[in-house]
């Protein structure tokens, strides 16, 4: 099944070929399959009404077989039939969503109620399976007179479920799936008059089936009860005052107060007083911990002891629980290359295991013997196994701040050997300082430079801008209104204040434009040969002067590349800026000097992450600006920040939610273990499957026995799966930095 994952930004802003009435709800298309799609409607969760009415509009397409609605995700879940185009579907879905809020429904039409998954019916799965089984034994080992009618008709009808799947993957989808050689195995062996190794078999099926989607359920609502559990007030300080405002209220930027006993309502940075923290619900951790000012807290967390005031950072669904639970419920856990092949190789085998199996009762005439080749069916066993492998470990990840979209990625990222960042805002800080000012000329003030330079940076988002523009406001600058505003990447800002052309950007850009920059080079010779960055400014087609700035490393970046490079990873740098900066920075943090690659425009990123693909290595790219956002796309697996850009952070595979870069490493660990455990799984269903096939073959093997180690088996490795949950918790040492160091809490806040 081919899963095309899309990320839209809000429709305000998107411009759609679809429909120019699509201008009010927001929406986010999650991921497609061939047969599914998931898209985030916010609106869902706060307006009943719209959510039933847009409910009944989905369910009126001919296309769609199912429609659900999940209010702790805020989404649409719709399945419809393969054949239907993707565009088509899109399209539908689109119109629905607008229209949602002004149709009426039709008169008698009972609104369906959005629900979360629901809960698993033990005994409505495992009942008739169970009760089969138990008749069977006593038919057989007590010689109770049960009727083989009897016994033959509850079989036949625990088996009715697993059946009508097999029969409509061949009839209606006109394939022949692995599952088929088991129901050929249960009919025949039914229809022998041995009932206890259909009935084992299907409660040892069920049973796995079952507890498969009682991790999704326990992991969904393990997280759901953290917000169920949160107050719906919060308490806010304004005007020196505390006010209890409602949750929904409550915006980044306001300081929030909490006390003992209390969750903590948002995720933010700690401005005042320490507390004792119980994390163990969001994080697994069962020991309690201290924070105090500058420390960051998590949203869902319980205050055991001591009051705090939180500057909030996040809030709701952006919050590291709000995210883990768009995690479980839109990540495709079954999306690994493993389970595809493990379903391709066992769909491969289907004809001849049945014509071995006609062979040998052709040979033999036993039927003992010419069934057992039916045993070799692994894939179900796998499709158990696998993905709740895959959900503990997007689960682990996200109690410990790392947000994997899906099992692909884990799957790939387990695969990396090279690990490729951007520099600004991604090794740095992205918290730019401005240095000095350097003129042409004395004629020209350096706050003329300035002025110029935060006049033409107003609403530009770089880093660099945001420098600037703190800069002017500390002078007490003001800027002039821009005529016009155009942003190339790669290169700066050209605009027109009081109809003069002006450039502010990198040398590339003067040097684009025409515009001699030797005069103040040899005015300021330190300027190419310092370790500070450069801004140059000009007006009318002559320089003006240059800002020169500074940004300091991330704290954890030179640990960060270390310990990669231990994991075996290889390391490089791409940026735009010089190379005599980059050099610089790079050489600070441990990256080989040929592993950079200096004054890289986007395109230029993308051929740099292409040619060591083109290498046969598997790259991770990590970025956070929209000079990144090609590359992201063009690496196998892509990183980025929570605080990233919109474009960055919904396209990437993963997603470090507490803007620390040693979540990559941390990331890299939990794929690697997590496909260890695949791995073990794939070995744990196979070789007994093919074992108990060889020993039917040959030495006619009791069927009970076979089915007891068969489905056994992937009862073990189901079991094996939930290993991540009980791992230790990484980065043992994370916690003794903080304490030691707050201002470390601080700059990753």
């Amino acid at each position: 099944m081919q899963v095309q994952t899309e990320y839209y930004a809000p429709i305000q802003s998107e411009v759609s070929e679809f429909s120019e009435k699509l201008t009010e709800i927001d929406y986010q298309f999650i991921h497609f399959t061939d047969e599914r799609c998931r898209v985030r409607v916010p609106r869902l969760q706060k307006d009943e009404e719209y959510a039933n009415k847009l409910n009944w509009l989905v369910e009126c397409f001919d296309f769609v077989l199912s429609v659900r609605i999940s209010l702790p995700s805020t989404s649409l879940i719709v399945s419809y039939e393969p054949s239907v185009p993707i565009l088509m579907v899109r399209e539908s879905l689109l119109d629905a969503i607008q229209k949602a809020s002004e149709v009426e429904l039709p008169p008698g039409t009972v609104p369906q109620k959005a629900e979360p998954r629901p809960d698993i019916d033990w005994m409505e799965r495992l009942g008739l399976p169970v009760l089969s089984l138990s008749l069977a034994v006593l038919s057989t080992q007590f010689t109770i007179p049960i009727p083989a009618l009897a016994l033959s008709g509850l079989v036949a009808v625990a088996a009715a479920p697993f059946v009508t799947r097999v029969f409509e993957t061949t009839v209606k989808e006109r394939r022949l799936d692995a599952d088929i050689l088991d129901a050929l195995w249960l009919g025949l062996y039914t229809i022998k008059g041995d009932f206890v190794g259909p009935s084992l078999m299907l409660s040892l099926m069920e049973t796995g089936d079952a507890l498969r989607d009682a991790t999704a359920r326990a992991s969904e609502r393990q997280v759901a009860d953290l917000f169920s559990e949160m107050d719906k007030y919060a308490r806010v300080e304004r005007d020196g005052k505390e006010q209890q405002v409602l949750l929904s209220e409550v915006q980044k930027g306001d300081r929030v107060v909490v006390y003992p006993g209390e969750i903590i309502p948002v995720s933010g940075r700690i401005l005042r007083g320490t507390a004792l923290i119980d994390e163990h619900k969001l994080t697994g951790e069962s020991a309690c911990v201290t924070r105090s000012e500058g420390h960051v807290v998590h949203a869902s967390t319980i205050i055991l002891e001591g009051k705090i005031c939180i500057l909030t950072k996040r809030i709701g669904e952006n919050t590291r629980v709000g995210l883990t639970l768009k995690l479980l419920q839109s990540a495709p856990v079954h999306d690994t290359r493993v389970e595809d092949y493990a379903a391709k190789i066992a769909d491969a085998t289907i004809v001849p295991t049945l014509l071995l199996s006609g062979a040998i009762f052709a040979l033999t005439r036993d039927v003992s013997r010419s069934l057992a080749p039916l045993h070799l069916d692994f894939s179900h066993s796998i499709r158990i196994a696998v993905p709740s492998s895959i959900l503990a470990a997007l689960t682990y990840a996200a109690r410990h701040g790392i947000y994997i979209r899906s099992g692909r990625a884990l799957e790939i990222l387990a695969r990396t050997d090279t690990v490729v960042f951007d520099k600004t805002g991604t090794l740095t800080q992205g918290n730019a300082q401005v240095i000095d000012i350097k003129t042409v000329s004395d004629d020209i003030s350096e706050t003329d430079v300035l002025e110029l330079a935060a006049s033409v940076e107003q609403g530009n988002t770089h880093p660099v801008a945001s420098a600037i523009l703190r800069y002017a406001e500390e002078k007490n600058i003001h800027t002039k209104l821009c005529e016009a505003w155009d942003y190339r990447i790669g290169f700066g800002v050209v605009a027109q204040i009081s109809g003069e052309a002006v450039f502010v950007g990198s040398s590339r850009l003067m040097l684009q434009e025409g515009i001699d920059l030797n005069t103040i080079h040899q005015r300021y010779p330190e300027i190419r040969s310092g370790s500070n960055s450069t801004v140059y400014v000009a007006r009318d087609g002559k320089l003006q002067g240059v800002i020169l700035y500074t940004d300091p490393a991330r704290l954890e970046s030179v640990e960060v590349i270390a310990t990669l490079e231990n994991q075996g990873q290889q390391t490089y740098m791409l940026t735009g800026d010089s190379k005599r900066v980059a050099n610089c920075v790079a050489s600070k943090l441990g990256i080989k000097s040929h592993h950079v690659y200096a004054e890289a425009f986007p395109n230029e990123k993308v051929e740099v992450v292409r040619k060591l693909q083109s290498q046969e290595r598997t790259v991770a790219f990590i970025g956070e600006g929209i000079n990144d956002a090609a590359a992201l796309a063009h690496a196998d697996v892509s990183i980025s920040f929570a605080s990233g850009i919109d474009i960055a952070r919904e396209t990437a595979d993963v997603v470090l939610l507490d803007d620390d870069l040693r979540g990559i490493p941390n990331a890299i660990i939990i794929a690697k273990q997590a496909m260890d455990i695949v791995y073990q799984n794939t070995a744990l269903i196979a070789i007994p499957n093919i074992s108990i096939v060889l020993a039917g073959v040959l030495f006619a093997f009791d069927p009970v026995l076979g089915v007891i180690i068969s489905n056994g088996s992937a009862l073990v490795a189901e079991l094996n799966s939930f290993r991540p949950f009980f791992s230790p918790g990484l980065n043992n040492d994370e916690q003794v930095k903080e304490e030691k160091n707050p201002k470390y809490a601080v700059v990753n806040s």
